[in-house]
């Protein structure tokens, strides 16, 4: 087994511990960090969201996976002095006013980070006002919007529509979700319905891959 394929089981396997020796004598070595990433990490969560799909792991096993390449990307960040490490474009995230769950949308950043997303985090609580300034801040294409209460569903409905209505100088996609969000609803505000983190992440990155052909 090569030591990219050490690092993608450790990654598979939640195993931090075990990532971060490998990484370290990789990286003192001069291995290219980039390389450990691409060639370890990024499989390692390829391989995670597959078991995701089939039901073989659930969301704490994610978590415990997405949190090793974080850690991962932090070391390899510190070594480079954070060069050479392109972030693909800046996402916004929050759960909206009334409502304060935090855990989904916290699986969902750690995704997109795992993904080379850089995201705002807004935090829960989240009133229309603030999701537009973070957009505006951030210079994002795309918002994820989270409510995990049915009695905060109108206020999603509300932050969507106060986001089509700010004029911002580029366009910006708007997901939604949390557990009583649907398919039927999202459609209903004129917004992207996602199910889970490991769809969100692969909606992003859709987004993403989309402008960047627009762009070329």
């Amino acid at each position: 087994m090569s030591l990219y394929e050490e690092i993608a089981q450790a990654v598979a396997n939640g195993d931090e511990a075990t990532a971060s020796v490998v990484c370290q004598s990789m990286l003192e070595a001069g291995y290219n960090p980039v390389e450990i990433i691409s060639r370890g990490y990024v499989p390692g969560m390829d391989m995670v969201e597959l078991d995701y799909r089939q039901g073989r792991k659930y969301i704490p096993e994610i978590l415990m996976s997405a949190r090793v390449i974080n850690k991962g990307m932090d070391k390899i960040a510190q070594y480079l002095g954070d060069r050479e490490l392109t972030r693909l474009d800046k996402v916004v995230i929050g759960t909206v006013k009334g409502d304060i769950h935090d855990i989904g949308k916290q699986l969902v950043k750690m995704m997109l980070e795992s993904a080379g997303f850089d995201v705002l985090d807004l935090g829960t609580d989240v009133s229309k006002e603030e999701f537009i300034k973070g957009i505006r801040q951030a210079e994002a294409s795309v918002v994820l919007i989270s409510a995990m209460l049915t009695t905060t569903m109108s206020n999603m409905k509300e932050v969507v529509e106060a986001i089509r209505q700010a004029d911002f100088d580029r366009p910006v996609t708007i997901l939604v979700g949390g557990n009583p969000v649907t398919n039927q609803f999202a459609r209903e505000i004129n917004a992207v319905f996602v199910d889970s983190a490991v769809e969100a992440k692969d909606t992003v990155m859709g987004i993403y891959q989309n402008n960047r052909g627009e762009e070329g």
